[in-house]
């Protein structure tokens, strides 16, 4: 089953350490800095895509992102309104590294420093961060 954002997106291929070598594609995951998630402004972001995130922390929540709250306190959604391609991530230099650190023992990535084409759609906390397993 492939998780979708909206209408129009298509799955995006997740590339694991155990995928095949003729399907291995690094897995892009953005960094990158954008106002409003804090007073002080410019705050660091980091997001990958949807079905990426859920294979390593699970589904949940209104797009798949319940996993990731769950687990690292809270999680942003980016989504490109004209291909409906969606990214799920954290906010943070601290939350943005552990968001990577978790992703590589599962998958390769390519770290991209600049934001996706797509926009942010919302963003959440819980009100206490959750303990490191």
């Amino acid at each position: 089953m492939a998780l979708t954002c909206g209408v129009n997106s298509a799955p995006i291929p997740v590339a694991s350490h155990e995928s095949q070598a003729n399907d291995w594609r690094p897995i892009p995951v953005y960094l990158f800095r954008q106002s409003g998630f804090a007073p002080s402004g410019d705050t660091v972001v980091s997001v990958a895509p949807l079905q990426s995130v859920v294979a390593v922390h699970g589904a949940g929540g209104v797009v798949g992102e319940g996993g990731l709250a769950s687990a690292i306190g809270g999680a942003v959604v980016f989504r490109n309104d004209v291909s409906g391609a969606c990214y799920i991530g954290v906010w943070d230099a601290r939350n943005a590294s552990r968001f990577r650190s978790d992703l590589r023992p599962r998958m390769e990535i390519i770290l991209l420093r600049h934001a996706p084409d797509a926009r942010l759609i919302f963003w959440g906390a819980a009100k206490e961060r959750p303990l490191r397993n």
